[in-house]
């Protein structure tokens, strides 16, 4: 009986190994494939149709520190994260954040993260020490050269959570799934 159980270990193990070894590759996961973010920073510009909306309701956006605003936007900077080398996948974790104020609320978003992926890709943030996905994003142009990378034209829409959490802190039906916020373009540098 022992002879048989110490036996079967390395096929076991090596059963293990092969299984582990698909799991990867049926993911697009290869630890060797993701390259580690030095820095660099992501843009949201907005859309202009979203501020004919907030206004009204005199709710505005402001960039929460380190993040900045700039023209038609807010500019956040990156703190690392990883990227697969051809821009599909990637984890990339933001400083600063954003605030929806309103006269009498607010709602801030913190530890943003933008999540890329072919299967679906999402900001996910801090939304009052809840994570969840905020933005739906779709849409990516990706250029390079060298250790930079630029990923442009991404839309981003808001997700049914986000819209839930803005209409109940708001009192409203303003926010809806799927309304456009803006445009993403994601320029960083890559560790050597």
């Amino acid at each position: 009986m022992q002879t048989s159980a110490r036996r079967s270990r390395p096929w076991a193990l090596a059963a293990i190994a092969v299984l582990a070894t698909i799991a990867l590759v049926a993911v697009g996961a290869s630890p060797a494939a993701a390259a580690p973010i030095k820095r660099g920073h992501t843009s949201l510009i907005f859309d202009q149709n979203i501020f004919s909306g907030l206004d009204p309701l005199g709710i505005g956006m402001l960039p929460t520190a380190p993040a900045e605003a700039i023209s038609g936007g807010e500019q956040f900077p990156i703190k690392g994260g990883r990227i697969s080398s051809d821009a599909t996948t990637a984890r990339i974790n933001h400083g600063g954040g954003l605030a929806f104020v309103g006269d009498n609320a607010q709602v801030k978003l913190k530890r943003l993260k933008v999540s890329l992926n072919p299967d679906g890709s999402e900001l996910i943030a801090s939304v009052g020490g809840q994570r969840m996905s905020f933005l739906s994003l779709e849409g990516a142009r990706t250029t390079s050269r060298g250790r930079n990378i630029t990923v442009r034209g991404i839309h981003a829409s808001f997700t049914r959570k986000a819209a839930k959490a803005l209409n109940q802190a708001f009192a409203t039906d303003f926010f809806q799934k799927g309304m456009r916020l803006g445009k993403l373009r994601i320029e960083l540098k890559l560790a050597r």
